[in-house]
């Protein structure tokens, strides 16, 4: 992948407001990075008890079995909606490790137990620096730029405190001080979204007057990833 834009727009302080755009470039090549990806278990060494690392090695293998076999339909650079939001969440949560040097936390399925439907954030990262656990919501849309189905989804989901349901799960990873934050509110989000040939420029505007943009400034940290699908 290629990071083509990064934007940090000052307008709406005091909240911390990131633009950010990814080339995927190779979408095969791109799949068969983000399964090595995943595939890299050696998170597991941050559980100090033996059965949790069993426990989450099989949890996280079901995750894989299953991405694997989502991205083994895609041919000819034909992305299916399920492999695409699974692209776009893992490309949103590397760009925040290796562009913004937030932590690195797995995506939130190989976490979790398998739920249908679509049981809270796809994945988290912290800004270290403020101690702000980032929550991140992606989605991909064949035939339109889907961030408002990122957002709205985002909101849905602070309504329904799915942040506050996700904690545990955060508790080895990320630090007790910005845990405790978000319990007080005080918390970041992301909305990382597939873009087709809209412009910048264009995104950026149509994101800003929405209003679910203008309710989520009243947390810390608002980062928008736009994903070239």
């Amino acid at each position: 992948m290629k990071i083509i834009e990064h934007k940090i727009l000052t307008q709406f302080s005091p909240a911390i407001v990131q633009f950010i755009r990814i080339d995927p470039e190779d979408i095969s090549k791109t799949l068969l990075e983000i399964l090595k990806d995943l595939m890299d278990l050696s998170w597991l060494s941050k559980f100090d008890q033996e059965f949790e690392q069993k426990a989450f090695r099989s949890r996280a293998n079901k995750t894989i079995d299953d991405i694997k076999e989502k991205f083994d339909k895609c041919v000819n650079d034909d992305i299916s909606k399920d492999a695409g939001e699974y692209v776009v969440s893992e490309l949103a949560r590397e760009t925040m490790v290796s562009k913004l040097k937030y932590l690195d936390v797995p995506l939130a399925e190989l976490l979790g137990k398998k739920r249908s439907g679509n049981p809270g954030f796809d994945f988290h990262s912290q800004n270290e620096i403020t101690d702000t656990v980032i929550f991140g919501e992606a989605k991909y849309i064949a035939d339109r730029t889907a961030y408002g189905s990122a957002l709205k989804q985002i909101l849905d989901f602070i309504d329904s405190a799915k942040d506050i349901e996700d904690l545990p799960e955060l508790n080895t990873f990320c630090s007790r001080t910005a845990l405790e934050r978000v319990s007080d509110g005080k918390k970041g989000f992301s909305a990382a979204f597939s873009a087709k040939n809209t412009s910048t420029e264009k995104i950026i505007n149509n994101i800003t007057k929405r209003g679910e943009f203008q309710s989520l400034l009243q947390y810390e940290e608002l980062i928008l990833v736009a994903v070239n699908l």
